[in-house]
Protein backbone atom coordinates (compact mmCIF):
# COMPACT_ATOMS: atom_id res chain seq x y z
CA UNK A 1 0.00 0.00 0.00
CA UNK A 2 0.95 3.32 -1.05
CA UNK A 3 2.27 5.81 2.03
CA UNK A 4 0.95 8.61 2.65
CA UNK A 5 2.92 12.07 4.37
CA UNK A 6 -0.48 12.46 6.56
CA UNK A 7 -3.55 10.70 7.26
CA UNK A 8 -6.87 10.76 8.97
CA UNK A 9 -6.02 10.51 12.61
CA UNK A 10 -6.70 9.31 15.37
CA UNK A 11 -5.48 5.88 13.53
CA UNK A 12 -7.88 3.26 13.95
CA UNK A 13 -7.26 2.10 17.84
CA UNK A 14 -8.20 -1.72 17.67
CA UNK A 15 -5.88 -1.79 14.92
CA UNK A 16 -3.03 -0.16 16.85
CA UNK A 17 -3.76 -1.83 19.80
CA UNK A 18 -3.59 -5.45 18.11
CA UNK A 19 -0.10 -4.72 16.42
CA UNK A 20 1.57 -3.44 20.17
CA UNK A 21 -0.79 -6.79 22.06
CA UNK A 22 0.72 -8.88 19.31
CA UNK A 23 4.43 -7.74 19.45
CA UNK A 24 4.18 -8.46 23.10
CA UNK A 25 6.51 -5.32 23.98
CA UNK A 26 5.75 -3.61 27.27
CA UNK A 27 6.07 0.15 25.82
CA UNK A 28 6.74 1.50 29.98
CA UNK A 29 10.25 0.28 29.05
CA UNK A 30 10.50 -0.52 25.03
CA UNK A 31 13.66 -0.12 23.47
CA UNK A 32 14.31 2.09 20.66
CA UNK A 33 14.54 -0.94 18.64
CA UNK A 34 11.41 -2.11 20.05
CA UNK A 35 9.24 0.63 19.12
CA UNK A 36 10.67 0.95 15.68
CA UNK A 37 9.36 -1.86 15.07
CA UNK A 38 5.80 -1.52 15.99
CA UNK A 39 5.91 1.29 14.23
CA UNK A 40 6.97 -0.49 11.31
CA UNK A 41 3.81 -2.98 11.46
CA UNK A 42 1.51 0.11 12.06
CA UNK A 43 3.03 1.68 8.98
CA UNK A 44 2.58 -0.98 6.85
CA UNK A 45 -0.75 -2.36 7.95
CA UNK A 46 -2.47 1.56 8.15
CA UNK A 47 -0.39 2.47 5.00
CA UNK A 48 0.54 5.74 6.89
CA UNK A 49 4.11 6.92 7.34
CA UNK A 50 4.62 7.95 11.11
CA UNK A 51 6.47 10.98 12.22
CA UNK A 52 9.69 9.02 13.44
CA UNK A 53 11.15 10.66 17.13
CA UNK A 54 12.13 6.97 18.42
CA UNK A 55 14.92 6.33 16.53
CA UNK A 56 18.12 8.36 17.18
CA UNK A 57 19.89 7.72 13.79
CA UNK A 58 21.65 10.65 11.51
CA UNK A 59 19.64 11.68 9.22
CA UNK A 60 22.23 13.48 6.88
CA UNK A 61 24.24 12.56 4.34
CA UNK A 62 28.23 12.40 4.88
CA UNK A 63 30.99 14.47 3.44
CA UNK A 64 31.76 13.23 -0.06
CA UNK A 65 35.39 13.25 1.01
CA UNK A 66 34.99 10.25 3.81
CA UNK A 67 33.14 8.17 1.02
CA UNK A 68 35.92 9.00 -1.77
CA UNK A 69 39.20 8.64 0.55
CA UNK A 70 37.46 4.93 1.37
CA UNK A 71 36.91 4.23 -2.01
CA UNK A 72 40.47 4.93 -3.34
CA UNK A 73 42.11 3.61 0.06
CA UNK A 74 40.15 -0.11 -1.01
CA UNK A 75 41.14 0.58 -4.72
CA UNK A 76 44.69 2.07 -4.48
CA UNK A 77 45.97 -0.11 -1.18
CA UNK A 78 44.04 -3.49 -1.66
CA UNK A 79 42.80 -2.81 1.72
CA UNK A 80 40.03 -5.83 1.05
CA UNK A 81 43.20 -8.87 1.53
CA UNK A 82 44.62 -7.30 4.82
CA UNK A 83 43.62 -6.75 8.41
CA UNK A 84 44.07 -3.57 9.75
CA UNK A 85 46.76 -2.69 12.53
CA UNK A 86 44.74 -3.53 15.91
CA UNK A 87 45.62 -0.10 17.31
CA UNK A 88 44.17 1.75 14.34
CA UNK A 89 45.90 3.24 11.15
CA UNK A 90 48.92 5.74 12.03
CA UNK A 91 47.19 8.50 9.65
CA UNK A 92 44.10 8.09 11.32
CA UNK A 93 45.75 8.30 14.87
CA UNK A 94 47.64 11.51 13.64
CA UNK A 95 44.77 13.35 12.35
CA UNK A 96 42.95 12.32 15.72
CA UNK A 97 45.39 13.74 17.63
CA UNK A 98 45.88 17.12 15.69
CA UNK A 99 41.81 17.06 16.13
CA UNK A 100 41.65 16.50 19.72
CA UNK A 101 44.69 19.91 19.83
CA UNK A 102 42.69 21.77 17.40
CA UNK A 103 39.04 21.22 19.01
CA UNK A 104 39.76 20.31 22.51
CA UNK A 105 42.92 22.46 23.14
CA UNK A 106 44.39 19.18 24.66
CA UNK A 107 47.43 16.81 23.98
CA UNK A 108 46.66 13.28 23.30
CA UNK A 109 49.75 11.79 21.36
CA UNK A 110 48.58 9.47 18.31
CA UNK A 111 49.08 6.30 20.52
CA UNK A 112 46.67 7.42 23.00
CA UNK A 113 43.91 8.07 20.06
CA UNK A 114 42.26 4.40 19.50
CA UNK A 115 40.02 4.04 16.54
CA UNK A 116 36.84 1.18 17.42
CA UNK A 117 33.80 0.10 15.77
CA UNK A 118 31.63 3.31 16.58
CA UNK A 119 31.29 4.62 20.28
CA UNK A 120 29.27 2.17 21.11
CA UNK A 121 32.76 -0.35 21.09
CA UNK A 122 34.42 2.22 22.83
CA UNK A 123 32.19 3.10 25.48
CA UNK A 124 31.83 -1.00 25.62
CA UNK A 125 35.50 -1.73 26.11
CA UNK A 126 35.88 1.45 28.50
CA UNK A 127 33.55 0.06 30.79
CA UNK A 128 35.04 -3.56 30.41
CA UNK A 129 38.75 -1.97 31.73
CA UNK A 130 37.30 0.24 34.10
CA UNK A 131 35.36 -2.29 35.83
CA UNK A 132 38.74 -4.58 36.25
CA UNK A 133 40.95 -2.42 37.68
CA UNK A 134 39.94 -2.56 41.67
CA UNK A 135 37.88 -6.04 42.49
CA UNK A 136 36.44 -3.48 45.19
CA UNK A 137 35.16 -1.66 42.80
CA UNK A 138 32.57 -2.84 40.21
CA UNK A 139 30.08 -0.23 39.90
CA UNK A 140 29.65 2.04 37.12
CA UNK A 141 27.92 5.29 37.85
CA UNK A 142 25.69 7.02 34.87
CA UNK A 143 24.71 10.38 35.40
CA UNK A 144 21.09 10.11 33.72
CA UNK A 145 19.10 10.43 31.42
CA UNK A 146 21.40 8.62 29.21
CA UNK A 147 22.02 5.57 26.18
CA UNK A 148 20.26 2.48 27.52
CA UNK A 149 22.67 0.33 25.82
CA UNK A 150 25.44 1.54 28.13
CA UNK A 151 23.52 -0.37 31.01
CA UNK A 152 23.39 -3.33 28.60
CA UNK A 153 26.54 -3.25 28.12
CA UNK A 154 27.01 -3.23 31.87
CA UNK A 155 24.93 -6.08 32.72
CA UNK A 156 26.23 -8.09 29.83
CA UNK A 157 29.92 -7.73 31.51
CA UNK A 158 28.75 -8.19 35.14
CA UNK A 159 29.20 -5.07 36.71
CA UNK A 160 26.88 -3.22 39.12
CA UNK A 161 24.93 0.07 38.02
CA UNK A 162 23.40 3.53 39.98
CA UNK A 163 22.65 6.60 39.08
CA UNK A 164 22.57 10.29 39.82
CA UNK A 165 19.60 12.25 37.75
CA UNK A 166 20.87 15.84 35.91
CA UNK A 167 16.96 16.66 36.34
CA UNK A 168 17.69 17.31 40.11
CA UNK A 169 21.29 17.49 40.27
CA UNK A 170 23.14 20.27 38.52
CA UNK A 171 25.94 23.15 39.37
CA UNK A 172 27.59 22.45 42.83
CA UNK A 173 24.49 19.92 43.91
CA UNK A 174 25.85 18.05 41.34
CA UNK A 175 29.04 18.21 42.63
CA UNK A 176 28.26 17.33 46.23
CA UNK A 177 25.83 14.29 45.54
CA UNK A 178 28.75 12.98 43.22
CA UNK A 179 30.97 13.35 45.87
CA UNK A 180 28.57 11.69 48.72
CA UNK A 181 28.07 8.45 46.30
CA UNK A 182 31.97 7.99 45.20
CA UNK A 183 32.85 8.28 49.07
CA UNK A 184 31.45 4.89 49.53
CA UNK A 185 34.24 3.26 47.53
CA UNK A 186 32.64 0.77 45.02
CA UNK A 187 32.24 2.93 42.05
CA UNK A 188 34.89 1.85 39.32
CA UNK A 189 33.76 4.67 36.79
CA UNK A 190 31.31 7.60 36.13
CA UNK A 191 30.01 7.91 32.84
CA UNK A 192 27.85 10.63 30.67
CA UNK A 193 27.41 12.39 27.85
CA UNK A 194 26.93 16.13 27.31
CA UNK A 195 25.58 17.62 24.95
CA UNK A 196 23.06 14.82 26.96
CA UNK A 197 21.45 12.04 25.36
CA UNK A 198 18.58 13.02 25.29
CA UNK A 199 17.93 15.91 27.42
CA UNK A 200 20.71 18.05 25.67
CA UNK A 201 21.98 19.52 28.62
CA UNK A 202 25.79 20.31 28.36
CA UNK A 203 27.92 20.18 31.60
CA UNK A 204 29.87 23.04 31.85
CA UNK A 205 33.45 23.25 32.78
CA UNK A 206 32.65 24.39 36.49
CA UNK A 207 30.44 21.04 36.62
CA UNK A 208 33.44 19.14 35.21
CA UNK A 209 36.32 20.65 37.31
CA UNK A 210 34.51 19.53 40.54
CA UNK A 211 33.54 16.34 39.37
CA UNK A 212 37.17 15.75 38.01
CA UNK A 213 38.17 16.46 41.58
CA UNK A 214 36.13 14.06 43.04
CA UNK A 215 36.80 11.47 40.77
CA UNK A 216 40.34 11.87 41.57
CA UNK A 217 39.78 12.21 45.44
CA UNK A 218 38.10 8.77 45.10
CA UNK A 219 39.80 6.82 42.80
CA UNK A 220 37.10 6.80 39.97
CA UNK A 221 38.06 6.68 36.16
CA UNK A 222 35.37 9.25 33.92
CA UNK A 223 34.23 7.59 30.80
CA UNK A 224 32.72 10.89 28.93
CA UNK A 225 30.60 10.07 25.71
CA UNK A 226 30.97 12.92 23.33
CA UNK A 227 28.91 11.26 20.65
CA UNK A 228 27.67 14.65 20.13
CA UNK A 229 30.79 16.77 20.21
CA UNK A 230 30.01 19.69 19.39
CA UNK A 231 26.60 20.25 18.26
CA UNK A 232 26.08 23.08 21.59
CA UNK A 233 25.20 25.16 18.35
CA UNK A 234 24.42 28.09 20.80
CA UNK A 235 27.96 28.79 20.63
CA UNK A 236 31.21 28.32 17.77
CA UNK A 237 32.86 25.00 18.62
CA UNK A 238 33.36 24.53 14.80
CA UNK A 239 37.07 26.48 14.22
CA UNK A 240 39.87 25.22 14.26
CA UNK A 241 42.16 26.40 16.85
CA UNK A 242 40.22 29.03 18.41
CA UNK A 243 37.90 28.98 21.51
CA UNK A 244 35.71 28.10 22.54
CA UNK A 245 36.40 24.62 22.77
CA UNK A 246 34.55 21.76 23.64
CA UNK A 247 34.08 21.46 27.37
CA UNK A 248 35.80 17.74 28.49
CA UNK A 249 36.57 16.24 31.63
CA UNK A 250 39.94 15.49 30.21
CA UNK A 251 40.95 19.36 30.62
CA UNK A 252 40.42 18.93 34.73
CA UNK A 253 41.79 15.01 35.17
CA UNK A 254 44.12 12.55 33.83
CA UNK A 255 42.14 9.18 34.28
CA UNK A 256 39.30 9.23 31.65
CA UNK A 257 38.08 8.15 28.15
CA UNK A 258 36.79 10.15 26.27
CA UNK A 259 34.90 8.81 23.19
CA UNK A 260 34.39 11.12 20.01
CA UNK A 261 31.86 9.40 17.58
CA UNK A 262 32.16 9.92 13.81
CA UNK A 263 28.18 8.95 13.64
CA UNK A 264 26.26 12.70 14.60
CA UNK A 265 28.63 15.41 14.03
CA UNK A 266 30.41 14.21 10.97
CA UNK A 267 27.18 11.96 9.60
CA UNK A 268 29.23 9.02 9.32
CA UNK A 269 27.44 6.22 11.59
CA UNK A 270 27.24 3.32 8.95
CA UNK A 271 30.85 2.87 8.36
CA UNK A 272 30.91 2.01 12.11
CA UNK A 273 33.84 4.54 13.39
CA UNK A 274 34.87 6.63 16.34
CA UNK A 275 37.78 7.43 18.17
CA UNK A 276 38.39 6.69 22.28
CA UNK A 277 41.03 9.43 23.78
CA UNK A 278 42.79 7.54 26.59
CA UNK A 279 44.46 10.45 28.81
CA UNK A 280 48.15 9.28 28.68
CA UNK A 281 48.20 8.58 32.22
CA UNK A 282 45.62 6.59 32.34
CA UNK A 283 47.37 4.70 29.18
CA UNK A 284 50.19 3.84 31.25
CA UNK A 285 48.43 2.91 34.67
CA UNK A 286 49.23 -0.50 35.85
CA UNK A 287 46.69 -2.56 37.63
CA UNK A 288 47.44 -6.54 38.41
CA UNK A 289 43.82 -7.09 38.37
CA UNK A 290 43.68 -6.42 35.08
CA UNK A 291 45.64 -9.57 34.00
CA UNK A 292 43.53 -12.32 35.22
CA UNK A 293 40.45 -10.68 32.70
CA UNK A 294 42.91 -8.87 29.94
CA UNK A 295 46.21 -10.80 29.98
CA UNK A 296 48.29 -7.43 30.78
CA UNK A 297 48.54 -5.05 33.42
CA UNK A 298 48.46 -1.74 31.67
CA UNK A 299 45.70 -0.27 30.68
CA UNK A 300 46.53 0.63 27.45
CA UNK A 301 47.11 -2.62 26.52
CA UNK A 302 44.07 -3.92 28.31
CA UNK A 303 41.81 -1.33 26.38
CA UNK A 304 43.42 -2.29 22.34
CA UNK A 305 45.09 -6.16 22.79
CA UNK A 306 42.74 -7.27 25.94
CA UNK A 307 39.69 -5.26 24.58
CA UNK A 308 39.20 -4.63 21.11
CA UNK A 309 41.45 -7.57 19.71
CA UNK A 310 39.28 -10.51 21.30
CA UNK A 311 36.31 -8.54 20.63
CA UNK A 312 36.70 -7.35 16.91
CA UNK A 313 40.39 -8.31 16.06
CA UNK A 314 41.31 -4.68 14.46
CA UNK A 315 38.55 -2.00 12.87
CA UNK A 316 38.03 -2.34 9.21
CA UNK A 317 41.02 -0.07 7.78
CA UNK A 318 38.58 1.32 5.05
CA UNK A 319 36.18 3.39 7.23
CA UNK A 320 39.28 4.47 9.22
CA UNK A 321 41.08 6.41 6.21
CA UNK A 322 37.19 7.93 5.09
CA UNK A 323 37.30 9.42 8.67
CA UNK A 324 41.08 10.03 8.40
CA UNK A 325 40.56 12.59 5.20
CA UNK A 326 37.43 14.19 6.94
CA UNK A 327 39.47 14.50 9.72
CA UNK A 328 42.16 15.99 7.67
CA UNK A 329 40.25 18.40 6.10
CA UNK A 330 38.06 19.52 9.17
CA UNK A 331 41.76 19.93 10.80
CA UNK A 332 43.13 22.19 7.77
CA UNK A 333 39.78 24.48 7.49
CA UNK A 334 38.95 22.70 4.37
CA UNK A 335 35.39 21.45 5.21
CA UNK A 336 33.38 24.21 7.46
CA UNK A 337 33.08 21.61 10.61
CA UNK A 338 29.89 21.52 12.55
CA UNK A 339 28.11 23.45 9.43
CA UNK A 340 25.88 21.07 8.29
CA UNK A 341 24.97 19.26 11.54
CA UNK A 342 23.30 22.87 12.11
CA UNK A 343 20.26 21.49 10.04
CA UNK A 344 19.45 19.70 13.70
CA UNK A 345 19.11 22.94 15.48
CA UNK A 346 16.94 23.92 13.22
CA UNK A 347 14.25 20.83 13.04
CA UNK A 348 14.52 21.00 16.72
CA UNK A 349 13.67 24.39 17.27
CA UNK A 350 10.75 23.76 15.00
CA UNK A 351 9.54 20.64 16.30
CA UNK A 352 9.47 22.08 20.04
CA UNK A 353 7.37 24.75 18.91
CA UNK A 354 4.77 22.43 17.42
CA UNK A 355 4.65 20.61 20.66
CA UNK A 356 5.02 23.75 23.25
CA UNK A 357 2.01 25.35 20.72
CA UNK A 358 -0.36 21.77 21.43
CA UNK A 359 0.13 21.47 24.89
CA UNK A 360 3.08 19.74 25.63
CA UNK A 361 5.72 20.67 28.32
CA UNK A 362 9.62 20.30 27.80
CA UNK A 363 10.88 17.53 30.86
CA UNK A 364 14.62 18.76 31.05
CA UNK A 365 13.42 22.23 30.69
CA UNK A 366 16.98 24.17 31.14
CA UNK A 367 20.25 24.12 31.13
CA UNK A 368 21.80 25.68 34.16
CA UNK A 369 18.64 28.37 33.92
CA UNK A 370 19.60 29.07 30.58
CA UNK A 371 17.58 27.69 27.46
CA UNK A 372 18.50 24.34 26.09
CA UNK A 373 20.15 24.34 23.34
CA UNK A 374 18.43 22.78 19.80
CA UNK A 375 20.15 20.31 18.69
CA UNK A 376 19.74 16.47 18.61
CA UNK A 377 17.33 15.60 20.96
CA UNK A 378 14.75 17.23 23.48
CA UNK A 379 12.22 15.71 26.19
CA UNK A 380 8.61 16.69 26.26
CA UNK A 381 5.69 15.66 28.41
CA UNK A 382 2.00 16.00 28.55
CA UNK A 383 -0.07 16.95 31.72
CA UNK A 384 -3.21 15.05 30.55
CA UNK A 385 -0.59 11.93 30.99
CA UNK A 386 1.24 11.04 34.34
CA UNK A 387 3.03 7.79 32.92
CA UNK A 388 5.08 8.24 29.69
CA UNK A 389 4.42 4.57 28.19
CA UNK A 390 0.49 5.92 28.09
CA UNK A 391 1.70 9.18 26.53
CA UNK A 392 3.47 6.93 24.00
CA UNK A 393 0.75 4.53 23.65
CA UNK A 394 -1.93 7.90 22.32
CA UNK A 395 0.75 9.62 19.84
CA UNK A 396 1.01 6.09 18.21
CA UNK A 397 -2.88 6.95 17.00
CA UNK A 398 -1.38 10.14 15.65
CA UNK A 399 1.06 8.94 13.94
CA UNK A 400 4.19 10.10 16.25
CA UNK A 401 6.92 7.70 17.68
CA UNK A 402 9.06 8.09 20.74
CA UNK A 403 10.59 6.61 23.43
CA UNK A 404 9.91 6.98 27.17
CA UNK A 405 12.11 8.91 29.19
CA UNK A 406 12.26 5.72 31.70
CA UNK A 407 14.04 3.65 29.14
CA UNK A 408 16.84 6.41 28.97
CA UNK A 409 17.19 5.78 33.36
CA UNK A 410 15.12 9.14 34.09
CA UNK A 411 13.26 9.81 37.22
CA UNK A 412 11.02 12.15 35.03
CA UNK A 413 8.81 8.74 33.91
CA UNK A 414 6.49 11.49 32.82
CA UNK A 415 8.28 12.20 29.56
CA UNK A 416 9.20 10.79 26.61
CA UNK A 417 12.78 11.66 24.14
CA UNK A 418 12.22 12.75 21.01
CA UNK A 419 14.67 12.53 18.23
CA UNK A 420 15.01 15.62 15.14
CA UNK A 421 17.41 13.59 12.79
CA UNK A 422 14.68 11.63 10.95
CA UNK A 423 11.98 14.93 10.74
CA UNK A 424 13.11 17.37 7.71
CA UNK A 425 11.62 20.52 7.81
CA UNK A 426 8.92 19.41 5.10
CA UNK A 427 7.87 17.16 7.72
CA UNK A 428 6.80 19.65 10.37
CA UNK A 429 3.36 20.68 8.53
CA UNK A 430 2.13 16.66 9.20
CA UNK A 431 3.60 17.15 12.73
CA UNK A 432 1.77 20.29 13.60
CA UNK A 433 -1.77 18.87 12.11
CA UNK A 434 -0.99 15.64 14.26
CA UNK A 435 -0.55 17.42 17.20
CA UNK A 436 -2.85 19.96 16.74
CA UNK A 437 -5.36 17.08 16.40
CA UNK A 438 -4.31 15.69 19.29
CA UNK A 439 -4.46 18.61 21.40
CA UNK A 440 -8.32 19.02 20.50
CA UNK A 441 -8.46 15.05 21.43
CA UNK A 442 -6.57 15.89 25.08
CA UNK A 443 -7.44 19.18 26.04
Amino acid sequence: MEHKASASVPFDRETVARIVREAGINLCTASIREMNRIVNEIEKELGVRFIRMEFGIPGLPPHPIAIEAEIEALREKGLAQHYAPFDGVPALKEEASRFAKLFLNLDFPPVACVPTVGAMQGCFVSLAVAGNVDPVKRTILFLDPGFPVNKQQCRFLGLETDRIDLYDHRGETLVRVLDERLARGDVAAVLWSSPNNPAWIILSEEELRGMAEAMERHGAIAIEDLAYFGMDFRKDYGKPGKPPYQPTIARYMNRCFVIVSSSKAFSYAGQRVAVTFISPQLLREESPHLEARHGTRTIGYAFIHGGIYPMTACIAEGPQHGLAALLKAVNDGAVPFLEDVKEYAKRAAAMKKAFLSNGFRLVYDNDLGEPLADGFYFTVSHPRFSEGWKLVAELLHYGVSAITLATAGSTRTEGLRACTSLTTLDMIPALEERLRKFHEDNP
